[in-house]
């Protein structure tokens, strides 16, 4: 399988503690990856040819606004889909996350926001998020994990199939 992406972990530093984050990541966690390192990441995966989609995530990239804004402007220039994943903290109304997104308009392809329950149940800010995102033109989609007690998750999300991916709990 050819290797389409990249997800460039901007930060191991984030506004919640989520016990099935991968990366360990909490508002105590530190690592930052600085623009040196995003610059040669950018040109090695533009050297090796076949990478469409560049992803800024963390950690929770937003914390690191100015750098995470330089980062996805040279991803577009080099010709990249640029996706940001975040977990909207940054829209607490309407005005204040088309604000944040503004700068982002015409080079983000995808922003992914994560809301559910394991996230604080923070629909309001993925609903300000998404009202900002439709009003500026940058695609936008949800990132959610089901309650195992939610029989319908399956149904309405769709189900990957028994071994292709595993979940793994802090604690």
């Amino acid at each position: 399988m050819p290797l389409r992406g990249l997800h460039i972990l901007l930060t191991y530093q984030c506004t919640m503690e989520c016990d099935h984050c991968f990366v360990w990541s909490s508002p105590e966690a530190r690592g930052t990856m600085g623009l040196a390192d995003v610059r040669e990441i950018l040109r090695q995966a533009k050297a090796l040819g076949g990478i469409e989609w560049i992803y800024f995530e963390g950690g929770e990239p937003f914390l690191f606004y100015a750098r995470l804004l330089k980062g996805v402007r040279l991803a577009a220039r080099k010709g990249f889909r640029v996706g940001l994943v975040s977990n909207a903290y940054w829209a607490t109304g309407f005005d204040e996350a088309r604000e944040a997104l503004r700068p982002f308009r015409g080079l983000v392809d995808d922003l992914s926001v994560s809301s559910d329950l394991y996230h604080g149940d923070e629909t309001q800010l993925a609903q300000n998020a998404r009202a900002a995102a439709d009003d500026l033109g940058i695609p936008f989609s949800v990132l959610s994990v089901a309650q195992p007690e939610d029989t319908r998750a399956a149904r309405r999300v769709g189900q990957l199939p028994p071994g292709v991916s595993a979940v793994m709990y802090r604690g």
